[in-house]
């Protein structure tokens, strides 16, 4: 924050932590700093082989690979995320090879080199700013955050988002020259706002963060990032004929926006709570915030820094929650960037505290091993939790657990209760009670890692956990059966009209001559009235009434029930395709009719 200097710290310094203290390092030769890094790595290890993708992501690989089998650039393909993610997936699929679950793990593999390159930068860069200790924790626990995503977070445009945001940051804070700063940090803080547009948050976040660290760089950033996504706006629009159509169209099929309907405040501010709950439950690092923001307050020593220490929390906390309200669909994905302000925030307190007082924020510390430990139990009381009730209990005891230690360093420092805030002195006795820093570590990826367990939630609605990561494998793999069972009624290599969602086309594999791979826009409820007269509306009809249709569609009734949507559509699929009852199964194969 502002007590973050902007000159380099003398190289004698680094890492000292006051008077009569000892340098305190992640000593990751130490036996628990190995115990930690095994740990962590064989986490990740885990969930990079079982996890794999989010249906999601399968959406637009599907698309992108059903589409370019038969030419089609991705800058051309409509798969319902904008021009440079497309790209971005498409880049990270090229490199992949072998089947379906291997080209998903070496996706994720990628995934974590980026986590890896993103977390080295943001260190490199802030140890030019604090202790190389504080450095290691922010750097490392953001980078960690973002590796031990939830497989509904992981490879979203908001992941990636929060990725480049990681890396401009460490661009414009880590360069001596102010101009190549603020150059270098704009590309890809420009990258973040393009990945999805509503994360224009994200980047307003980093921003923040930038302006709170050195006003000037900020300002100029935020110039400079304007100037970056406006000129690479324009490119995307040059390069796809239907980007800006898209641009258009996409809002009128989001009913849910805000915006599109009237707002309810009571209930707007109650859905938001009860969403806060959810994304709690499912990424429980989340809750240590409250814990953390009081104990780095307490190392500051003006009220104004510990003033403004809050103020700039509760705006990211703001902003983030500001980008699920304004989309309205109230996905976890949208709140990515949550848990990663409470993980870094979490690394800079207990660096700090180590430097005051020579150990970890035992309470808190203690609290993070525990929230990992119950978080994945959720799910045998998935539909009697009330998260938001729950969260707000896990809130509140990390708030404890931050005073209790605070009153426990006020204890070991008799008399001196009056110069805690900004105390650099060890506490009497912290000596004989050295607790390595890799072990609060160790805990906090416990915390992180709660994501990975084959009971952990994926989806949290309200409260009820809808979907386990076992559950998820589970469905994939019906999904996948389901398509194996169509493939085998298709002449080999026959092209397809897919009349499915994405996951189903995801396995099915078969190419297919329209842009719009899955008729997302046919996929409305009659009720949007508006949707109809787009011209991608009427694109998305006449990949399926064209003159030569294609022979064989691919139907998923669970998915377009055609009597649902708008009724001269409905019309329109059957006159062109005749589908057998699917009595029981997933997936139809439908014949042209000629």
């Amino acid at each position: 924050m502002t007590d973050i200097s902007t000159a380099s710290p003398p190289t004698a310094e680094r890492g000292r932590t006051g008077p009569g203290t000892a340098p305190r390092r992640l000593r990751l030769t130490s036996p628990a700093g190995w115990t930690t890094i095994v740990t962590t790595a064989a986490l990740l290890i885990h969930t990079t082989l079982t996890a794999g993708v989010f249906l999601d992501i399968r959406y637009v690989l599907a698309a992108l690979r059903t589409t370019g089998a038969s030419g089609i650039s991705p800058s051309e393909t409509f798969a319902h995320r904008p021009f440079f993610y497309r790209w971005t997936i498409h880049a990270l699929d090229s490199v992949t090879g072998g089947t379906d679950a291997v080209r998903e793990a070496l996706m994720r593999s990628a995934g974590l080199a980026l986590c890896a390159a993103a977390g080295l930068l943001l260190h490199h860069a802030l140890r030019r700013r604090m202790p190389g200790r504080d450095a290691l924790l922010v750097a490392g626990l953001t980078a960690l955050t973002l590796a031990f995503a939830p497989v509904i977070d992981y490879l979203q445009p908001e992941w990636f988002a929060l990725v480049l945001a990681a890396v401009a940051v460490a661009a414009a804070l880590g360069v001596r020259d102010r101009s190549r700063a603020v150059a270098l940090a704009a590309l890809p803080l420009a990258l973040a706002v393009l990945m999805k547009y509503s994360t224009a948050g994200t980047a307003a976040m980093a921003l923040l963060v930038v302006f709170a660290v050195d006003r000037a760089r900020g300002l100029l950033l935020a110039a400079a990032t304007a100037v970056g996504t406006g000129a690479l706006f324009a490119f995307s629009a040059w390069s796809g004929s239907r980007e800006l159509q898209w641009l258009r169209d996409m809002p009128y099929i989001n009913a849910h926006a805000l915006g599109n309907g009237p707002v309810v405040l009571p209930d707007l501010l109650l859905r938001t709570v009860y969403y806060l709950g959810d994304r709690t439950a499912l990424t429980p690092v989340l809750a240590l915030l409250p814990g953390a923001l009081l104990l780095f307050a307490a190392t500051l020593a003006a009220r104004r820094q510990r003033v403004e220490a809050a103020l700039v929390t509760l705006l990211l906390v703001v902003l983030g929650l500001a980008v699920v309200v304004y989309q309205g669909n109230w996905f976890a994905y949208h709140g990515e960037s949550l848990p990663v302000v409470a993980a870094a925030l979490t690394g800079l307190a207990i660096g700090r505290w180590y430097g005051a007082h020579g150990r970890p924020p035992l309470c808190l510390t203690v609290l993070a091993l525990l929230y990992g430990v119950l978080a994945p139990l959720l799910a045998f009381v998935r539909a009697d939790v009330d998260t938001a009730a729950l969260a707000g209990l896990a809130w509140a005891a990390a708030l404890l657990a931050g005073a209790a230690d605070l009153l426990r360093a006020r204890a070991d420092r008799p008399g001196a209760a009056a110069d805690l805030p900004g105390a650099k002195a060890e506490a009497p006795g912290a000596r004989g009670r050295r607790v390595p820093v890799a072990l609060p570590v160790l805990a906090l990826v416990a915390c992180l890692a709660a994501t990975v367990w084959p009971t952990s939630g994926v989806r949290i609605v309200e409260g009820n956990i809808v979907t386990t990561n076992a559950e998820l494998t589970e469905q994939a793999r019906s999904a996948e059966a389901a398509a194996r069972q169509v493939d085998a009624e298709l002449p080999p290599g026959a092209p397809v009209l897919y009349l499915t969602f994405g996951q189903q086309a995801y396995y099915i594999g078969r190419p297919t001559a329209c842009r719009y791979p899955f008729p997302t826009f046919v996929n409305v409820p009659r009720q949007l009235t508006e949707v109809p007269s787009l011209e991608s509306t009427r694109e998305n009809v006449r990949c399926i009434t064209q003159e030569h249709p294609a022979a064989y569609a691919v139907y998923q009734p669970s998915w377009l029930s055609l009597g649902v949507i708008d009724p001269r559509i409905a019309a329109d699929i059957r006159r062109t395709y005749a589908c057998p009852a699917p009595r029981g199964r997933q997936l139809v194969v439908c014949r042209a009719r000629r």
